[in-house]
């Protein structure tokens, strides 16, 4: 597994641009839902044609993640994920005034969004953490996210903003050498922290098994939970239709000290992600090649 692996930049879209979310945002609040999600089909048809190589990468991870998928029905699946990313963000731009339903898949689940807080809630870039998220953070409690630079600082500010209007509030990681004492300050208050995990950052970074392949995870979730305490639990919110959402939890621990507790707690984090996978595999942004073998 080469360097090239542990991704810092996986913002390549020219959309994923601050004047874009900002457009996208005002005709999600003039359209109904229907002609929202047509549109978005249409859009993203386009973007395939625009941008052949994201559906190629697209592809690549599928044909990786599913060994046994022939490469044309990887094909069809990649070109599927990207139509289905189009429509959750129509989700995700309407959430703060029409938000779509979020159900939990078991009791077991409900307890985890609705239960005592203090936890450190990873999930990966699988179904909608964003509508997931606004739903937690409107009808049980608030949440801090940790968030990571964006390659244009106005999709950040647009992102805690649209936050903020469902109780949740954002800290972006590396930025003030205080956040791990407000990290914990916030889970000894009660609320939650957040963080996506299946794209490892500069060092901060273990190795795991993710689909019968070798993977990097955040490390530093692990790190934080065996020195405060807090409990690990993986979640993932998926669309089962038009604004329609279901929402999976893992079960909660406490991640055990040092590099080999690190990597236990994330592997089970993986493993739980990769069940997830299974379910929902045309629900997988990497938007880019998540796996760059070594020549």
């Amino acid at each position: 597994m080469s360097q090239a692996s542990v991704h810092e930049d996986w913002n390549p879209s020219a959309f994923n641009r601050a004047w874009a979310f900002r457009i996208a945002s005002s005709v999600c609040r003039i359209l109904p839902r229907s002609a929202l999600y047509a549109a978005a089909e249409n859009l993203f048809d386009w973007h395939q044609a625009w941008k052949p190589e994201t559906t190629a990468a697209v592809a690549d991870n599928l044909s990786k993640a599913f060994p046994d998928l022939p490469r044309t029905e990887a094909e069809a699946l990649a070109a599927r994920t990207i139509t289905s990313y189009g429509l959750s963000l129509v989700d995700y731009f309407r959430s703060p005034f029409d938000p779509a339903t979020v159900r939990a898949c078991d009791v077991e689940a409900e307890r985890s969004f609705a239960g005592r807080g203090g936890h450190i809630v990873v999930t990966a870039h699988l179904g909608s953490w964003e509508v997931g998220g606004a739903h937690i953070g409107r009808n049980y409690r608030r949440q801090l996210i940790v968030s990571y630079p964006e390659r244009d600082s106005g999709v950040g500010t647009f992102r805690e903003a649209q936050r903020r209007t469902t109780g949740q509030a954002t800290i972006t990681a590396g930025r003030n050498a205080l956040t791990p004492f407000r990290l914990r300050r916030t889970l000894e208050s009660g609320e939650n922290v957040i963080v996506l995990v299946d794209r490892a950052i500069k060092r901060d970074r273990v190795p795991v098994t993710f689909r019968g392949r070798a993977a990097y995870f955040l490390r530093s979730p692990a790190l934080f939970s065996a020195l405060a305490g807090a409990p690990i639990v993986p979640v993932a919110v998926m669309r089962d239709g038009p604004a329609l959402y279901t929402g999976y939890a893992g079960s909660p621990a406490v991640a055990r000290p040092g590099e080999d507790g690190a990597r236990e707690a994330m592997q089970r984090v993986a493993d739980f992600f990769s069940g997830i996978l299974e379910r929902y595999p045309d629900q997988w942004y990497n938007f880019f090649r998540y796996w760059q073998e070594a020549p």
